[in-house]
């Protein structure tokens, strides 16, 4: 591909990506993959965006694959019943590793969509996806395409760059999963654990029409003032102009120990910005919420979105 239309497609990309961030309630951010305590106030910030010119981009498109159950897939624990299918969903012709964890009984069920943190290995959330189905909830974890480490490691260079591709990534995810038949589409949601909680913000805000909440465990919102771009600027770098949009219900968690929210760990201006938000804190937990705080994640979460679903959310 010669270097003018590459640069044409990352134009096309990104003018659609920004044309979703003006959205007002009740819209929907639609951008296809395949074929491309509760607070009231927000705040007015600093947007920078891209000034995109482009031709129309020429996309491959492939279904996603749902093969048979996993009877392989194990717990420690013989009083959760779950089962495991292993899938794989498609952006640009490009696989994504993924699975969904089912509860017992029949679908379709409310779903939960996880993004992993920062080069966080596939599979580690599996404990976590096992405790949301003892709640009920079909969990679909994946793999992001740029998220295995480097070796030696290294943090990604262009971060913004890096940002964007793991968001077009979620929304491949998320439309191959309304056509898995077991996934109840009006009642989807969205996780997202540190760099992964910025994407979902994205996303979420992004096409919040098609997501009943977010689930946000200690998000990197700070990362947004260190983005880094080798070419053009293709998502905003102020996130709290971005989910000030987000119209949708959102609930955060952090820890006494975590550190990545924000640098004062009280999430305070998330909390501003977010028209509709809930903050708990767990006492202890770290960065990596590991053991009984993981436990503790869902268990809060869980209450929440029961919770909003009593409310009518």
């Amino acid at each position: 591909m010669n270097r003018r239309i590459k640069n044409v497609i990352t134009a096309m990309l990104s003018m659609t990506l920004l044309a979703s961030c003006a959205m007002q309630p009740g819209e929907t951010g639609q951008v296809q993959t395949e074929t491309p305590e509760v607070t009231q106030a927000k705040t007015e910030t600093t947007v920078t965006e891209t000034e995109a010119q482009a031709e129309p981009a020429q996309t491959l498109k492939a279904a996603p694959q749902f093969p048979e159950f996993n009877a392989d897939y194990s717990t420690s624990d013989p009083s959760i019943g779950y089962k495991v299918r292993n899938l794989t969903f498609y952006r640009d012709g490009n696989p994504i590793t993924a699975r969904i964890t089912y509860p017992e009984g029949s679908g379709p069920y409310k779903t939960i969509i996880m993004s992993n943190g920062l080069y966080a290995y596939f599979g580690r959330y599996a404990a976590l996806a096992q405790r949301y189905t003892t709640y009920g909830y079909a969990v679909i974890e994946f793999q992001f395409q740029n998220g295995t480490a480097p070796s030696p490691y290294r943090d990604p260079k262009w971060l913004g760059d890096f940002i964007y591709e793991q968001v077009l990534d979620l929304y491949a995810v998320l439309d191959g999963a309304k056509e898995l038949p077991d996934v109840d589409n009006d009642n989807i949601y969205l996780f997202g654990h540190s760099m992964g909680g910025l994407v979902t913000s994205y996303v979420g805000t992004m096409r919040q029409t098609e997501i009943k909440g977010l689930i946000l465990l200690d998000p990197s919102y700070y990362a947004c003032k260190i983005m880094k771009f080798e070419n053009e600027k293709t998502i905003r770098t102020d996130i709290y102009a971005l989910i000030s949009r987000c119209y949708i219900p959102v609930v955060i968690i952090s820890g006494t120990k975590a550190f990545a929210c924000e640098p004062n760990k009280t999430a305070d201006q998330a909390r501003i910005s977010l028209p509709y938000s809930e903050y708990y804190v767990i006492e202890g937990a770290t960065h990596s919420f590991n053991g009984q705080y993981g436990d503790q994640v869902v268990d809060i979460s869980s209450e929440v979105l029961k919770k909003w679903a009593e409310e009518g959310r």
